[in-house]
């Protein structure tokens, strides 16, 4: 889907808030002028209103202002929602929702009608809730279409979350459609009780071996599935009938909300230290150029932490200079809505320096930052030889299917994920409080995940405790 989107105050929408104020100054509609695949124009209205000099709409003007974007409120001023006043970095950050989420659209659909579009947007910025939109548009089922099959499509299609989680759901949801084909017999509403979901789970446990009636071939059959595969797969089959209840009103009649989903299991995140980054940063790739830009750019994500799902979207526009120093700027996809908050990373003088070795001079701002790769696996694929390559082999302890123990060099481990792993360990092994380390990683707060952090941190210590006995 192509589109274009420029941010204005619509000098013809004058908004009375107060006669003090309309007569000293008045307030005017920011609007975003959007073209969906050079279609006609939407005016959508952001819910904001400004006077012109607290507004800046060229980009020289915003550089000049920001540092990184061409729309929006100066610093230190203020715009209106309603009668409240907002601050400008509320409102900014607002703008940034809409045109963040607009771009993310563009690479999941080819084409989006007006009136969803607007919807997606009104949600995104807090304009309605979900279950508003869905009470604006009820959904119909087709003669003889089962409603859960028609609900669980618009489940794991759904434009207000991020392609990642939706990706997850439609996992979930297709070995739940495999799971009736085994049964031989459909799956409703109805029918959906404590009983099914404990056969559910006994499918996900024991379908080793057993062939997939959707398999890519006669000879493919499915893998044994770890304990944390199957809490996930039941934590979102749980959640879908939760979601169909609050958004459609689907009664149910098993209490599937008390099912009691298998705790998931983790180890401690394989993370590496600063001589190894150093160690792989400066071998030598045996004159292979691709390897020597693949080393790079796994350095230059251990350095901002983002994960590869963000740092593939990074564009010219996420480096700004900000403070005196060059930062990283974006908003994380996974929870930008539990947070709303983008993440800012000041750059170190490495990883600028790989800036400046890679990025085209003069690039517009909508240009990738480095020329990723198509695929997060081809950059897994191409990291293990880099780690090979730069000799780290040390022994790292991980876990099968069967919770058994497995000892590996870590350059079969390596993968994008240890960049973020690396990137925290380093900064909670350095005493940055966690809210800073939040701050640049894009965690949200509670995040069981970012706990497992501080148990790493923990076991150096004991180590370096126990040595302390000798």
């Amino acid at each position: 889907m192509h589109y274009s989107i420029k941010f204005r105050l619509d000098i013809k929408k004058n908004v009375y808030v107060s006669k003090k104020a309309v007569s000293a100054e008045p307030y005017y509609q920011i609007s975003a002028l959007i073209k969906i695949n050079k279609g006609a124009t939407i005016h959508y209205y952001t819910g904001y209103s400004a006077q012109k000099n607290a507004w800046f709409g060229s980009a020289v003007e915003a550089y000049k202002a920001d540092g990184n974007r061409s729309y929006g409120i100066h610093r230190n001023a203020y715009a209106k929602k309603k009668t409240s006043i907002v601050l400008f970095s509320e409102v900014n950050k607002k703008l940034d929702r809409i045109a963040s989420r607009l771009a993310m659209l563009a690479e999941e659909r080819d084409d989006i009608s007006r009136d969803e579009l607007i919807d997606i947007l009104d949600v995104e910025i807090g304009k309605k809730t979900k279950e508003q939109v869905e009470e604006d548009n009820p959904i119909e089922c087709k003669s003889g279409e089962n409603p859960l099959w028609v609900l669980a499509e618009l489940f794991y299609m759904d434009a207000t979350v991020s392609p990642g989680r939706n990706k997850t759901r439609m996992n979930a949801m297709h070995h739940f459609k495999n799971f009736e084909v085994s049964r031989k017999r459909p799956i409703t509403f109805e029918k959906c009780n404590m009983r099914l979901l404990s056969d559910f789970m006994c499918y996900l446990i024991q379908d080793e071996g057993q062939m997939n009636d959707n398999a890519r071939s006669k000879s493919h059959c499915a893998r044994k599935k770890n304990r944390n595969t199957i809490s996930k797969i039941l934590s979102n089959i749980k959640f879908f009938f939760t979601w169909c209840r609050k958004r459609y009103g689907v009664t149910i009649e098993g209490n599937v909300g008390d099912f009691q989903v298998p705790t998931a299991k983790y180890g401690d995140p394989v993370t590496l230290t600063q001589e190894e980054k150093r160690k792989m940063f400066e071998s030598d790739m045996g004159g292979d150029a691709h390897l020597e830009y693949i080393r790079d750019m796994f350095y230059f994500q251990c350095s901002i932490g983002a994960r590869v799902s963000d740092f593939f979207k990074l564009r010219n526009e996420n480096l700004i200079f900000d403070d005196g120093k060059w930062c990283i700027r974006y908003m994380p996809s996974k929870t930008k809505d539990a947070t709303g908050i983008a993440c800012r990373i000041p750059l170190s003088s490495r990883a600028l320096g790989i800036v400046e070795k890679y990025r085209v001079a003069d690039a517009h701002p909508k240009m990738p930052l480095f020329d990723f790769p198509k695929h997060s696996q081809t950059y897994n694929d191409n990291l293990k030889k880099v780690f090979q390559k730069a000799g780290l082999d040390r022994t790292v302890v991980v876990y099968n299917a069967y919770d058994e123990a497995e000892f590996k060099p870590l350059y079969e481990l390596a993968m994008s994920k240890f960049a973020r792993s690396s990137f925290i360990d380093t900064l909670v092994g350095q005493g940055v409080t966690d809210n800073i380390i939040r701050t640049m990683s894009g965690h949200a707060a509670g995040s069981k995940a970012f706990h497992r952090y501080h148990n790493t941190m923990k076991n150096k210590q004991q180590n370096e405790a126990v040595a302390l006995l000798d």
